[in-house]
């Protein structure tokens, strides 16, 4: 299951250049086999940042409180973190040996909190640098998906544990949620406006929601494989399936919508909101088999980029400072920035 942790799909198909291509999907509420009609090449510059440490693994990425970029170096047992205004990577190593960091993500705290995935607990992490680590209860729980809440508390995935747990960014103390399918493995989680915990389940093929009602279930077609999830800017949860190539809109009454990529198979995995100025309404995601950065607006019209090195291990995906989209490469241990249109 760690290919739902990093997205790692070997790729041979690198597009050549720096244009982007678009379409316009035709959605559905199942299995999509719409028309695509074609745009005009839109340009986007890509960056690249190399990261100091060799094979470093760089997986979950977000912005830190203090504007700048931080990720996790899932194999160095690192938490790295660029400086915007130099490029300069800065990155502060855990105590526990093996804990394998995959999601980061903003607290309610204003810390950095994230998942150990084999370590088995949660970290904290605050600009300064300094790290606290926190057990979890369920051994082996295998913690990936991470998001901070609005109720004080840092919500996270238990991807072999099959629960959807809670941890007070104030005490510290762990709770966790049990209701999910047989063998789920969620994967990544998100909070909608009315502070529902929404998240991914990778092998049911299922969206789950968890309210004080307790956990609902979305079925999705089969080998939907969803990974990625977040809320959207029209209100609703927007989710990849990497097993079907295809990005997934579910409204709160749980009607789902679906629309393809413009590659075959691309293998959409993280997707994060993006910039006004960058599209209207749109969010961005990963493809990590076509090797592309891509968005998506919420009327459903894809536009995808070529990373310049090829099969490069796209992973993590986050906005960052000055309206750029930030991303990781796993497998070709660099940062890369997408400073749009």
């Amino acid at each position: 299951m760690k290919n739902v942790i990093l997205a790692l799909v070997a790729s041979a198909l690198f597009i050549a250049g720096c244009g982007g291509r678009s379409v316009v999907p035709v959605g559905s509420n199942s299995n999509l086999a719409g028309v695509h009609v074609a745009h005009p090449f839109i340009a986007s510059a890509i960056t690249e940042l190399p990261v100091p440490q060799a094979s470093s693994g760089p997986a979950g990425t977000t912005t830190g409180p203090d504007g700048n970029v931080w990720f996790t170096e899932y194999f160095k047992n690192s938490i790295g973190v660029v400086n915007v205004a130099t490029n300069k990577i800065k990155r502060f190593r855990l105590p526990t040996v093996n804990a394998r960091p995959a999601q980061i993500t903003v607290g309610p705290d204003g810390n950095l909190w994230f998942t150990e995935s084999v370590g088995n607990k949660i970290g904290r992490i605050t600009t300064a640098g300094v790290i606290t680590e926190y057990p979890l209860t369920t051994p082996k729980s295998d913690p990936i998906g991470i998001v901070g809440g609005p109720d004080g508390n840092v919500w996270f995935t238990e991807l072999d544990g099959n629960k959807i747990a809670s941890i007070n960014t104030t005490f510290g103390n762990i709770t966790e949620y049990t209701g999910l399918s047989a063998h789920a493995h969620p994967a990544f989680v998100a909070v909608a406006t009315d502070g529902s915990i929404w998240f991914t389940e990778n092998t049911a093929g299922k969206i789950g929601r968890l309210t004080f009602r307790g956990v609902q279930e979305f079925p999705l077609a089969a080998n939907a494989q969803p990974e990625g999830i977040v809320l959207g800017p029209d209100g609703n949860m927007w989710f990849t399936e990497g097993g079907l190539s295809l990005i997934g809109q579910i409204t709160p009454a749980g009607v789902v919508t679906t629309f393809p990529t413009l590659t075959a198979g691309a293998g959409p995995g993280r997707i994060t909101v993006g910039p006004a100025d960058m599209g209207p309404a749109a969010l961005w995601f990963t493809e990590a088999t076509a090797n592309n950065i891509a968005q998506i607006t919420t009327a459903g019209v894809v536009t995808e980029y070529p990373v310049p090195t090829s099969a490069s291990g796209l992973a993590g995906i986050a906005l960052g400072p000055n309206n750029q989209i930030w991303f990781t490469e796993h497998t070709a241990n660099k940062i890369g920035i997408d400073s749009g249109i």
